[in-house]
């Protein structure tokens, strides 16, 4: 039986269409500073881009860290068994490290919209531009966008609790695999690009030590 401390979601996901994705691209592109489009990437994103990047640079967002804030009913989890979602959130004082990807200016058109297509199916996401540090080659600073969560959304959930967190990933599977798995494919790559997140780590071995734990995280 679900934990009764944990405030489950009792609505469905709002499901964007085309109109409404289109609309958002628009509205990003519209608000572009001068220079090349940049996709700040920190969760999957990283090992699946849906777009092949023109360049890669190693960034640090101030501001802004990850975190398991947006109930999934679908990717992975059920309406019946909920999973959580990974997203940034704004914070000061806080940074997340990731990998910034630079979109090839010859197929702008073709990869954001299919970025728009993997990333905005629902709205939890707000595209957002950011400013990114990197000191790949020298420190310098750039714009960038990056999905946000969307605070008034009906999928982002309340504050949860580190061992909440563990008991919701840890029992949630869905139609592209287990929440645990999606966690530990993030810790993975981000230690393979030498990003690591000690707060991700910490809840992967939290989730290992629940029993009812699904999946092989």
């Amino acid at each position: 039986m679900p934990d009764p401390d944990i405030p489950w979601p009792t609505c469905n996901i709002p499901v964007l269409n085309k109109a409404e994705r289109n609309a958002s691209l628009l509205a990003i592109l519209a608000q572009r500073p001068i220079g090349p489009f940049w996709v700040f990437a920190y969760g999957s994103l990283i090992w699946n881009p849906a777009f092949e990047p023109a360049e890669t640079r190693h960034a640090t967002l101030f501001g802004y860290h990850r975190s398991f804030c947006f109930w999934t009913m679908v990717a992975r989890g059920t309406p019946e068994r909920p999973g959580l979602g990974l997203a940034l959130e704004k914070k000061s004082g806080t940074r997340c490290q990731g990998v910034a990807m630079k979109v090839d200016k010859a197929r702008e058109a073709s990869d954001l919209k299919a970025l728009w297509t993997r990333e905005m199916y629902s709205g939890v996401y707000q595209p957002t531009w950011v400013t990114l540090e990197t000191l790949d080659d020298k420190p310098s600073t750039f714009p960038a966008m990056t999905f946000v969560a969307d605070p008034s959304h009906p999928q982002f959930c309340p504050s949860l609790s580190d061992e909440q967190r563990a008991y919701v990933i840890a029992g949630a599977c869905g139609r592209h695999g287990t929440c645990a798995d999606y966690l530990q494919n993030v810790v993975d790559h981000l230690r393979q690009v030498d990003e690591p997140d000690s707060e991700l780590e910490n809840l992967l071995v939290a989730v290992r030590q629940l029993p009812q734990r699904v999946g092989s995280a």
